[in-house]
């Protein structure tokens, strides 16, 4: 049985900034993510000011690798249905903010941090003594088993999130769940490339439809709650960019969805328990139109002091972490009250 300090379930970046924040208080912690890594994402790769700075401080200067063209974007372009926009710029210099790929960004990040890391392992199960945390696991590819004791687990898994579900099943009943979608095409289209454009027009899904440019492909589509034909929001959303900016897709280059819940715009946090605690996604944490970068990372650090003082001083660090979140939860609260304001009605997550 291999014995860690702390084991992280997820690689990206509220993962890779608690596994950080461990290592540099000298703990020995595991990171397993169930993909093979470097993974995709679905995401804008927009990295805000808060992210930019947290970045900096705990890993240093973003790579070339990761950043695509254009590299930086000036702001959110948002359409609405008399057809006017606004934009709202990421900074105040006109710098702009990084676009990269979600892959080459996460990778870093979990590469700099130093913990050890187990790519295609999944998390099978868990149990908390109140000492310790035994974790059972197993390789997606070559079908081997383990088991792990730590003395915290830390869920950074996304919006799925495997430990919350066996933590709180009847939490998780009331969860709400959407579906979100998007095409990567080449071709080209008249919409500025140096903005990220949102359509706040419910004919075109129930959050909101999004376009984007990287490298050169034209990146596009919507979300809508679970049960919900997504096709017909995304075909006729389509039609429009066609005929009114001019969207010509040639060759179909990738097309991916993924599942968001409604534990963010609801104020339904989930943080942990016992010796378990949950950062980013997982937790609840995720900015109106679902920017969630910056409050993973911080969240992620924020699990990080907790479990560290839990294990020097003793002392809760549950309670810990529910105390250093508080300023988070309240700034995705409001982030969510400024977004249903732009958009003019309630809004649902990615």
């Amino acid at each position: 049985m291999v014995e860690y300090d702390v084991v992280i379930a997820g690689a990206g970046p509220s993962g890779a900034a608690a596994a950080r924040g461990l290592v540099n208080e000298g703990f020995k912690v595991l990171v397993m993510e169930k993909k093979k890594l470097p993974r995709y994402k679905m995401c804008s790769g927009i990295i805000f000011k808060k992210s930019q700075d947290i970045t900096e401080k705990h890993f240093g200067k973003i790579p070339d690798s990761a950043y695509v063209t254009p590299n930086f974007l000036k702001g959110v372009r948002f359409w609405f249905l008399d057809g006017q926009c606004t934009d709202w710029p990421f900074s105040k210099d006109g710098s702009g903010a990084p676009n990269v790929w979600r892959s080459e960004y996460d990778y870093w990040l979990i590469s700099s941090s130093g913990a050890e890391v187990w790519d295609c392992w999944c998390l099978k199960g868990f149990q908390d003594s109140g000492s310790h945390v035994t974790v059972e696991c197993y390789n997606a590819s070559d079908k081997k088993t383990g088991r792990i004791t730590c003395r915290y687990l830390i869920s950074a898994e996304g919006s799925k999130s495997v430990i919350r579900a066996a933590l709180d099943p009847e939490f998780e009943k009331g969860v709400k769940w959407f579906v979100a979608y998007q095409n990567y095409y080449e071709g080209n289209c008249d919409l500025d490339p140096c903005f990220y454009h949102g359509f706040l027009d419910s004919q075109y899904g129930d959050v909101y439809s999004w376009f984007s440019v990287k490298n050169d492909l034209q990146i596009f589509g919507t979300a809508v709650r679970k049960g919900i034909k997504i096709h017909t929001y995304l075909d006729r959303y389509t039609e429009m960019l066609k005929k009114r900016f001019g969207l010509k897709p040639r060759k179909l280059v990738r097309k991916a969805g993924c599942l968001g819940n409604d534990m963010c715009s609801a104020g339904r946090f989930y943080l942990g328990k016992g010796n378990v605690l949950l950062a980013g996604e997982a937790a609840g944490f995720l900015n109106a139109f679902g920017e969630g970068i910056s409050c993973a990372l911080s969240t992620g650090l924020f699990a990080a002091e907790a479990v560290s003082r839990g294990i020097k001083s003793g002392d809760n660090a549950l309670a810990i972490y529910t105390e250093l979140t508080k300023p988070e939860r309240r700034q995705t609260a409001v982030s969510w009250k400024l977004g249903a304001k732009i958009a003019g009605r309630n809004l649902m997550p990615l």
